[in-house]
């Protein structure tokens, strides 16, 4: 269509009084209209006798409102015009009437009903379901050429979608919504919007789902019965994609556990270094996109064995030249022998020891007449960890 150039209605000042009306001037008729999402252009058939007049007035009205002048043709001759800025999915009414040389305007044409078209909305929408912390939604271009960009809605908990992301080709068809929580559900949708700002039906909503992380694992235990370490054994994760284990540990069950170790093993030794020491531990698994297990509420108690128990000494004497040093016999299944530590006078020197001793008796054949000699008497175990030693015995040979 050969068209005039018109005045658009967001250039043009309404008319607030009331319109002249001439009923002289010729009327409009044969209008027809082309209907677009936000647009609609009209046409109609030519002034018999255009001198008649200085050109067309147009007005549109609204449901339940009224009509008002929305633009203005100064072209007797002119035959089109179109009326943009409208709302998709509105019917509107326009009608028509040609202006006098006077200012006055003609009868009004025929009311025309128009409604705005809409935007096809998206299709084949699709959301990821087991994205770690993140939701890919993904769907097929848009048909429409004068689409600009994509917009990305996501259902709130209020039930109302709202806008989180926007893609700016109509042929780049993805989006990653991030830095979600774990095993969560989230409803989206895809709105297509055109280069002038139309925007699309919405599309169907999907439901995403990101990834769980991995279940809580089973059969964590710790020793008690281990020298200077405790180990940790676990049974296996049933989780294909879990490729390591987590261990925390902390000296409290309600105190702060802090990451000592990662293992791809189902067992790990803890190396105290202490005697006696109660270690509290935790376990998790760990996917391969680096997801770990929620923290269990309780922890596993581990403890390293304590030192056996010290020898009590009974008897501390000089028979014959000789020290005999004697001592209870101690009950304990631990305790494998003795061992006797004897230190020289000199507070600085360092002991000779008398190990593998089966009885709780040591008698000492190797003193120097006028030489102080401290004892002590140490139990032992399998592992070779010795007790704390017994109370000194001091003795001194006169000859």
């Amino acid at each position: 269509m050969n068209c005039s150039t018109p005045h658009k209605n967001h250039t043009l000042s309404f008319h607030k009084g009331e319109e002249t009306i001439d009923a002289n001037l010729p009327v409009v008729e044969g209008i027809k209209t082309i209907n677009d999402v936000q647009s609609v252009g009209f046409e109609w058939q030519p002034i018999s006798v255009p001198s008649l007049i200085d050109g067309f007035a147009i007005y549109r009205m609204q449901k339940d409102q009224t009509y008002r002048r929305v633009g203005m043709v100064k072209n007797p001759l002119a035959t089109h015009y179109y009326d943009e800025g409208l709302t998709p999915q509105t019917q509107y009414y326009y009608k028509i009437a040609t202006i006098g040389k006077n200012g006055g305007v003609s009868n009004m044409s025929q009311a025309i009903s128009v409604n705005t078209s809409y935007i096809n909305p998206v299709e084949s929408v699709f959301a990821s379901q087991e994205g770690p912390k993140e939701v890919k939604i993904f769907w097929s271009p848009h048909p429409n050429p004068s689409i600009s960009r994509y917009i990305i809605q996501r259902e709130g908990p209020d039930g109302k979608f709202s806008n989180i992301g926007v893609v700016k080709n109509r042929l780049y068809v993805e989006y990653f919504d991030k830095n979600l929580p774990d095993g969560q559900e989230h409803r989206y949708r895809v709105i297509a919007e055109s280069f002038e700002g139309a925007k699309s039906l919405p599309s169907a909503v999907v439901v995403g789902r990101t990834k769980a992380v991995p279940r809580d694992l089973s059969n964590v235990q710790a020793s008690t019965d281990l020298t200077r370490k405790i180990k940790l054994t676990w049974s296996p994760s049933e989780q294909s994609d879990v490729v390591d284990y987590r261990i925390y540990a902390a000296d409290h069950a309600d105190g702060k556990f802090r990451s000592i170790a990662e293992t791809k093993n189902t067992n790990y030794t803890d190396l105290v270094d202490l005697d006696g020491v109660q270690r509290f531990y935790k376990v998790v698994a760990v996917d391969k996109y680096g997801l770990e297990g929620a923290m269990p509420a309780g922890a596993i108690s581990g403890m390293t064995l304590p030192r056996p128990t010290t020898p009590v000494i009974t008897k501390g004497t000089i028979e014959d030249g000789r020290a005999i040093i004697q001592w209870q016999s101690i009950q304990d299944g631990r305790v494998k022998d003795y061992a006797v530590y004897r230190f020289d006078g000199n507070s600085n020197s360092q002991p000779l020891r008398f190990g593998n001793i089966l009885n709780t008796q040591f008698i000492d054949k190797n003193m120097v007449s006028g030489r102080k000699y401290r004892y002590q008497v140490v139990s032992v175990d399998a592992d070779g960890l010795e007790s704390r030693p017994s109370k000194e015995v001091e003795l001194r040979l006169d000859r």
